[in-house]
């Protein structure tokens, strides 16, 4: 036996239907399932720099060196390392927001937000190239080499790629900007799925 909902009152309005049980599917069909192929290959590239450089900031980063012996130090043993560290992983959490979460939006654009941390994380990163901090908190007496591991070079060959990659999906996406920079020329549209939203540019009309 089916329910039948009351017929109307004569010259009146139709009972309004039932709401919609919480336990049902949601409005608009089927639920949309998140398809990693619809991702730009150079988000993914932002998103994997973020996780790398995290992981290299454990590795030899400071070295220093005095007859034959070498020690290291961590990233977190200088402030400029572990800032640069810590700004690109912003970076690449406001890229993933905007692949995953793109709801939730910032004071500004998530991309762009991506695009000013990496940028002020390469500055970070080289200025560790000349601020080496002292050796267990203790400065460095006369006479011990100061250079740089394997951990610094390839975090700072990262975070470079990582500020490029997103000027080019800033210009790509359509995201404008701030000020004098808007006149920057257009890298985005010459990358990989140049283009406004990831893809390809319609051809110049004839």
């Amino acid at each position: 036996m089916t329910f039948q909902p009351p017929p109307p009152p004569p010259g009146g309005n139709p009972p309004p239907p039932p709401p919609p049980s919480q336990w049902g599917p949601a409005p608009g069909g089927a639920n949309q399932q998140f398809d990693p192929k619809t991702v730009n290959s150079l988000d993914w590239v932002v998103m994997g720099a973020g996780v790398l450089i995290f992981i290299f900031s454990f590795v030899s980063y400071y070295t220093f060196s005095y007859g034959g012996l070498t020690v290291s130090e961590s990233a977190w043993h200088g402030f400029f390392g572990w800032f640069a560290m810590l700004l690109a992983l912003i970076g690449s959490a406001a890229v993933a927001m905007e692949i995953f979460a793109p709801q939730v939006k910032l004071p500004w654009p998530n991309r762009l937000v991506g695009l000013a941390a990496y940028a002020v994380a390469t500055l970070c990163v080289v200025l560790a190239l000349f601020v080496i901090p002292g050796y267990l908190g203790i400065d460095v007496p006369s006479g011990v080499d100061e250079g740089h591991g394997v951990g610094y070079w390839i975090s700072l060959i990262l975070i470079i790629a990582g500020t490029v990659i997103s000027l080019m999906r800033v210009q790509q996406t359509g995201t404008r900007l701030p000020g004098a920079l808007g006149n920057m020329p257009n890298i985005g549209s010459r990358g990989p799925q140049g283009g406004v939203g990831g893809q390809n540019p319609p051809p110049p009309a004839p």
